[in-house]
């Protein structure tokens, strides 16, 4: 079972993480109402500690009328108008389950931690996290949403109450940074991977050229916690119907696809996913908080995976 790196998640959070390495059944993932409940809970627990880092909201409504839910979470010292926004969007798949289980626990961890680290991050990122855009699917534990449509293949013509929700969330929120978190579909034996905008996919230079180093950034330290990734860049012009292909061409935002593997090996269970989620959200979050070099020492420190992925004589970023 893997472990967190202590650049990545606070020790005295580990256990927190630590998950059953045997395949959960579907009864063990969180409900919609599981889900509200939790934060329903850290609220109330973040309230009664003085915390105050905790926000949540509701954004909308699915076909069905479930709520949909986003949490913030930064310092409550913290402007979300003036300092780094990361934007994640979870669970537009039904049956892709690590999504919102990774993003429910890393809430949990921000709410909680009181490590120097994780308060300099959270002073300077504020976090804005839907941990399950399609809650009906969810809880039916199917790819689409109640109207039987792909929520993640109708991005330009949002004809959805989900997407609507979040497109709207996302334009008041203005992010510096949109993550897009899927896992393949069940039975999918492809390898996990990472994909954003590449040469002529219609973004604009510089999105393409920040996603790409952020991209390295996100393969080298999850190489570093031994979690081998495929990486992919878009470099065709197809229709922007994907989340990550929608904001990255019409929005012009850094936006990063995250894929996870259900089926196969034990490496493919249920905390691996997880912990692939966690620690590829954790680099994005420190790269905006300004700490990439941080990111880069550490990646360095493996010299073959820092020159595999092109960040040893990198100066771009951030």
């Amino acid at each position: 079972m893997r472990k967190y790196s202590l650049a990545v998640i606070p020790a005295s959070f580990i256990l927190m993480l630590l998950l059953s390495s045997a395949p959960a059944a579907r009864a063990d993932f969180t409900t919609h109402q599981g889900m509200v409940n939790r934060l329903a809970a850290l609220s109330k627990y973040d309230a009664a500690s003085g915390g105050n880092r905790l926000k949540v909201s509701v954004i909308g409504s699915s076909v069905r009328g479930r709520s949909i839910v986003m949490a913030q979470v930064c310092d409550p010292k913290a402007d979300p108008s003036t300092v780094q926004r990361l934007f994640v969007i979870c669970r537009q798949h039904g049956d892709e389950p690590a999504t919102t289980e990774a993003m429910l626990n890393l809430i949990e961890i921000l709410v909680k931690a009181q490590d120097d680290s994780t308060k300099d991050i959270l002073s300077k990122v504020a976090f804005f996290i839907v941990p399950m855009v399609n809650p009906d699917g969810a809880d039916a534990f199917t790819r689409r949403n109640a109207n039987n449509a792909d929520l993640n293949r109708d991005w330009l013509k949002l004809s959805q109450p989900e997407t609507k929700s979040v497109r709207a969330a996302i334009d008041k929120v203005n992010p510096d940074a949109i993550l897009d978190e899927h896992e393949l579909s069940p039975g999918n034996m492809h390898n996990d991977y990472v994909e954003t905008s590449g040469p002529s996919c219609g973004a604009p230079d510089d999105v393409v050229r920040e996603s790409q180093h952020l991209e390295a950034l996100v393969i080298g330290m999850l190489a570093v916690h031994h979690m081998p990734v495929t990486c992919y860049k878009i470099t065709d012009q197809c229709p922007a119907r994907l989340a990550h292909r929608y904001f990255a061409i019409r929005a012009h935002k850094i936006c990063i696809l995250f894929e996870t593997r259900q089926s196969g090996a034990r490496n493919h269970q249920l905390d691996y996913r997880m912990n692939y989620h966690i620690i590829g959200t954790m680099t994005v979050a420190k790269y905006l908080a300004g700490r990439q070099d941080e990111l880069v020492a550490r990646i360095s420190q493996q010299e073959n995976i820092a020159r595999k992925v092109g960040l040893l004589s990198s100066d771009k970023g951030r």
